[in-house]
């Protein structure tokens, strides 16, 4: 009988102790699990930041960026190349089949398969490819920069990276287009000038007064066109070096301006029997600009109509009223010959002219008036439109921000103090 109390007071001391033993090993495995889901969840939100990082990180990047694999498979885009692809999610498909242009995808491929860092800049009109852009700008410009990327032996993969160089293009050739023209511009009048010199200097001229005045009189007029091909330069450089950014800023009436620019123009009106027919919607209109600038634009408006229309019918509005949202706008129509509809988004290029054909003796403008006038009109945060039905009615029409302050007497003088 007592051995078998002693038994049974080992049996339950041994379940006993099972029981806390389990009872621990319990505890022990829940706080291991609770570890465990804790390392799990703090590696998934590394996991998720490292992720995040990654993608802000490309996405900040300003090139389009593509990890594409050997068979130009894209893996992974940033925001910037589905920017360019219109908004498209271009993963899981081709290099080929959404740039849809030969020159790119035989370059990707090739630099690809190249197996190194590489790099190559492509010219390529914008109605060649899909990537996004203003189908008017002609040409875009970019770089095309391909890179393998490391421990990738089994399925090699390679970055691909698309900048846009449009910008940097357009600007260059502006610049190139910019010497070339003006170079073309000044030698001509300086071919004639001294051409001249060399016939009245080498050939006896000048004891021949009238063939020697004639040959002054031309290389006058020519020394003229020197003078404001060189003042107009001047002027679009200025307005396109940054100095726009700090005009002389001052209220000014603008009517009385127009009527300034029409008083310098009055002997030109004269020559040619142009009416000039003012429709002003009040006696002073007051704007805040640079009166300077103004002045050239509309003296260039004005000298344009006249001098493009040797019509001895022409009639020249020039119309200046207010608009309800504060702005103001001003109209330079003519009933001359017009611009044919295949001029007209080329009209404010520099050195650009619709009549090509000048004479010696018909010297119509240096090319830039109408730069000038664009430009200056920008600067003042304004735009310029022009419409033309030729032989009928061709308008520039301005719109501009007005001031409400009244004009400075010293403003009168600020022609002057550009000049």
């Amino acid at each position: 009988m007592f051995f078998e109390i002693v038994i049974t007071i080992i049996a339950i001391a041994v379940i006993g102790y099972l029981i806390i033993h389990l009872k621990a090993q319990r505890l022990h495995l829940s706080n291991q699990l609770k570890a465990a889901r804790s390392q799990r969840d703090e590696a998934r939100r590394e996991l998720n930041e490292v992720t995040l990082d990654s993608k802000v990180t490309l996405d900040a990047l300003g090139d389009a960026l593509f990890i594409v694999s050997r068979d130009l498979e894209i893996r992974k885009t940033n925001s910037r190349a589905k920017e360019i692809f219109r908004n498209q999610d271009p993963v899981g498909r081709e290099i080929p089949e959404i740039l849809m242009n030969p020159t790119f995808t035989e370059n990707i491929q090739r630099m690809v398969k190249l197996g190194k860092t590489s790099q190559k800049k492509l010219i390529l009109s914008s109605s060649s490819h899909v990537l996004g852009g203003n189908f008017s700008e002609g040409e875009t410009a970019w770089i095309l920069q391909v890179t393998p990327l490391p421990n990738h032996i089994a399925d090699p993969l390679s970055c691909v990276i698309l900048r846009d160089i449009s910008t940097e293009h357009r600007t260059e050739q502006i610049r190139t287009d910019f010497v070339a023209n003006a170079s073309h511009e000044l030698r001509t009048p300086l071919a004639i000038i001294n051409g001249y010199l060399e016939n009245l200097v080498d050939d006896d001229i000048v004891d021949e007064p009238e063939i020697a005045r004639r040959m002054l009189t031309t290389m006058q007029r020519h020394g003229a066109r020197l003078s404001r091909l060189i003042d107009d330069m001047l002027v679009v450089s200025r307005l396109e070096s940054g100095e726009s950014a700090a005009l002389n800023r001052e209220p000014f009436d603008l009517i009385e301006c127009a009527e300034d620019v029409l008083n310098r123009l009055d002997q030109l009106v004269i020559t040619s029997s142009a009416r000039i027919v003012r429709e002003y919607a009040e006696k002073e209109i007051i704007i805040t600009g640079d009166r300077f600038y103004w002045t050239q634009v509309m003296f260039n408006l004005i000298e344009n109509a006249i001098k493009q229309n040797p019509n001895s019918k022409l009639k020249v509005t020039i119309t200046i009223k207010r608009l309800r949202d504060d702005n103001v706008q001003i109209s330079i129509s003519d009933n001359g010959i017009g611009i044919p509809s295949s001029h007209l988004p080329f009209i404010f290029k520099r050195f650009y002219r619709v009549d090509k054909h000048h004479t010696q003796s018909d010297i119509k403008g240096t090319g830039l008036g109408l730069s000038i006038v664009k430009r200056a009109i920008e600067a003042h945060d304004g735009s310029i439109e022009a419409s033309s039905q030729p032989g009928i009615k061709t308008t520039f029409s301005i719109v501009t921000p007005c001031g409400s302050e009244k004009p400075n007497k010293s403003t009168e003088n600020n022609d002057a103090t550009h000049s």
